[in-house]
């Protein structure tokens, strides 16, 4: 139940879930005339905007809605940060003024629902200390966390290598191998192929179990 979204050869991903004819975003970072295009199309209400990282790629069509935009509570200093840095710079070909946003914190084991369906948040530290990744039903959006086959960066800002690995460990291994995992940039897969074959979690997994 979602939409993929790519921007010309970056593959930036921006997913829609949907139910109902309602939806939350994921990561809305570009391509904001397609996205407005498709919620037309398909005649979808927007309840909120989800992100797992507030780097600047996640952000700029924050305001393809006016709607709620969520992130962990842990994740504003590198949102603002990004909004100082990237967006606001721009002056008046700037996308959106930060004081036009709805912003809500949130933590770890938070829950949207859609069509009476939960939305679960995973706290996921390591991209950045705020980093966390949605899980919908047999799918979770891992951002810049989990890529297939690889993981994201840890040596931006607030990020940590050792954070990093106990998130992918304890990801891997707590999640059903059946759930499919959908990154920020690239292609999908499931837990059941990472933990066979992701080179990052084969190394670090006897690391964080302490073998």
């Amino acid at each position: 139940m979602n939409k993929i979204l790519i921007r010309g050869e970056i593959y930036l991903n921006c997913y829609i879930i949907k139910e109902a004819g309602e939806c939350y975003l994921i990561n809305p970072g570009c391509d904001k005339e397609k996205i407005r295009q498709y919620l037309e199309e398909n005649q979808l209400n927007v309840l909120g905007i989800l992100l797992t990282d507030a780097h600047p790629e996640n952000i700029r069509a924050l305001d393809v809605a006016n709607v709620p935009i969520y992130m962990h509570r842990k994740e504003f200093e590198i949102f603002t940060d990004s909004y100082n840095h990237e967006i606001k710079p721009l002056g008046a070909a700037a996308p959106f003024s930060m004081e036009d946003l709805r912003i809500i914190l949130i933590r770890d084991k938070d829950t949207f629902y859609i069509n009476e369906n939960r939305i679960h948040t995973i706290h996921t530290p390591g991209h950045t200390q705020g980093s966390v990744c949605f899980r919908y039903r047999d799918d979770l959006y891992t951002g810049d966390t989990l890529y297939q086959g690889r993981v994201g960066r840890w040596d931006l800002p607030t990020g940590s290598l050792a954070d990093m690995r106990k998130t992918i460990v304890h990801l891997i291994e707590d999640q059903p191998e059946h759930v499919r995992i959908h990154p920020s940039r690239g292609g999908s897969s499931t837990i059941g192929e990472e933990k066979k074959s992701n080179y990052f979690y084969l190394e670090w997994k006897d690391m964080v179990h302490g073998g």
